[in-house]
């Protein structure tokens, strides 16, 4: 069966780079592509205009809606790429349509926009109650393929999830890379670090590793512990990548279903495309 991939349209050029990006890679893996609009009447609006006596332009929401997502399409070159619009709020809806799906697809929007400072709320509920993985873009994307991929991991089994869906995404020629960031004492020079708190180090490398080797055995994925903590060490390892991976309610990821600091600021501040991959 065909993997089925879903891009959130909203009619911003965040939501293009996302259905580019989507186009761009969706054929490697066999995917079709639906770019999927919502729109819903704000409450405050449906009071207002009960009040007056007269509805809400509910075609004409739908009918912009439906414009945005026909723009997106032409500007990202999807002439294959399935239109799709649907009535309610945009995360239940990119929600609940990705559930059957295999990816979710968003743009990262910025937020010196008061619209798209709003609009960035539904990427934020999307990786944190999403089922399938969600793959959110920066503004200009890498293009060509998905050549390097990072994952975060730290030995927890979410991160393991991480770690097992970037080798099943990659393709033969590409090049994944663990990385598990130890952070002891960052006030303290490294190699004083290790003398003083060298046993400790060794017992959570190991840890790590025997994780890694559970999940990948062959070695397939490059494998780096550094002592760092973990939003500098995946700062330091996107560069040169295509794609940065970190699964769910990890140590210092997506926690409890809240978006923790080094996934808030991969999510805003990464300069390649995160996938955050839902534990199983």
């Amino acid at each position: 069966m065909a993997a089925r991939w879903v891009v959130g349209i909203d009619g911003s050029d965040a939501a293009v780079d996302a259905l580019r990006w989507a186009v761009a890679h969706g054929d490697q893996h066999g995917a079709r592509i639906t770019a999927l609009g919502a729109f819903h009447v704000p409450a405050i609006m449906a009071v207002f205009t009960a009040k007056r006596g007269f509805g809400v332009d509910e075609l004409g929401l739908e009918a912009t809606a439906g414009h945005d997502v026909d723009t997106a399409i032409e500007a990202a070159g999807g002439s294959g790429v399935e239109a799709s619009v649907v009535e309610g709020q945009p995360q239940h809806v990119l929600v609940d349509a990705a559930a059957d799906a295999d990816l979710l697809v968003l743009g990262r929007t910025g937020s010196g926009d008061l619209r798209l400072h709003l609009l960035g709320s539904v990427s934020r509920y999307c990786v944190t109650h999403s089922t399938v993985p969600v793959v959110v873009v920066p503004p200009g994307p890498p293009s060509g393929s998905v050549g390097s991929i990072v994952v975060g991991v730290d030995g927890s089994e979410p991160s393991l999830d991480a770690l097992r869906w970037a080798l099943d995404f990659a393709d033969d020629s590409a090049t994944v890379r663990a990385v598990a960031a130890i952070e002891v004492a960052p006030w303290v020079d490294l190699d004083l670090t290790r003398h003083v708190f060298g046993n400790e180090i060794d017992e959570e490398e190991q840890r790590i590793r025997a994780s890694l080797d559970a999940v990948d055995p062959d070695g397939r994925a490059e494998r780096s512990i550094v002592l760092n903590g973990p939003r500098e060490a995946l700062a330091e390892a996107q560069s040169g990548a295509d794609l940065v991976v970190v699964g769910t309610r990890g140590r210092g990821l997506v926690a409890a279903g809240l978006i923790g600091s080094v996934s808030t600021w991969l999510l805003h501040e990464a300069t390649v495309p995160v996938a955050v991959v839902p534990s199983r």
